[in-house]
């Protein structure tokens, strides 16, 4: 018994590391109605992470739920997907919210594309920011330099 509280004491101790910058993310809220505008409702059978920050045109694209729900859980927004075809009408969707996302003080129109990342470093004029890229070299310049990586999530990863 006494190792079964030492590896919980262990494993309660790991599960507080995280990445520097990372965004501590709440067990997801049970889910909810959500409301969107019709012609932003996934089809059905897809669901979309939405961002409440962002307006309907810069919102990620419909995708598979598994890849959107794996997603939000790790980058933060609100899954949606479809309550019946009346959706389509009406707008009304179930969501999940896994949290925040990291887009705070962002334009919509500096986020990268759908798949791609893009290094971001605070006090540094949007237009001299790195162009969006690979997450994989997103992530090398952040540690490099710092900064944080801002991910547009989108149906299927880019190939390099």
């Amino acid at each position: 018994m006494a190792r079964k509280t030492l590896l919980g004491a262990v494993a309660a101790a790991l599960a507080g590391c995280a990445a520097p910058g990372a965004i501590e993310r709440p067990a997801p809220a049970a889910p909810a109605e959500f409301h969107v505008p019709p012609e932003s409702v996934p089809p059905l059978g897809q669901c979309r992470i939405w961002y409440t920050e962002l307006p309907p045109p810069w919102q990620p694209p419909a995708m598979p739920c598994a890849r959107a729900h794996m997603l939000a859980k790790e980058h933060g927004g609100r899954v949606i997907k479809a309550i019946s075809p009346s959706s389509f009408q009406n707008g009304r969707t179930l969501a999940v919210d896994y949290g925040p996302s990291n887009f705070g003080g962002i334009p919509p129109e500096q986020l990268p594309p759908p798949g791609y990342c893009r290094p971001w470093y605070e006090r540094v004029a949007a237009e001299r920011q790195p162009a969006p890229m690979t997450c994989e070299r997103a992530e090398k310049l952040v540690r490099q330099h710092g900064g944080r990586i801002l991910y547009m999530p989108g149906p299927a990863e880019p190939k390099s």
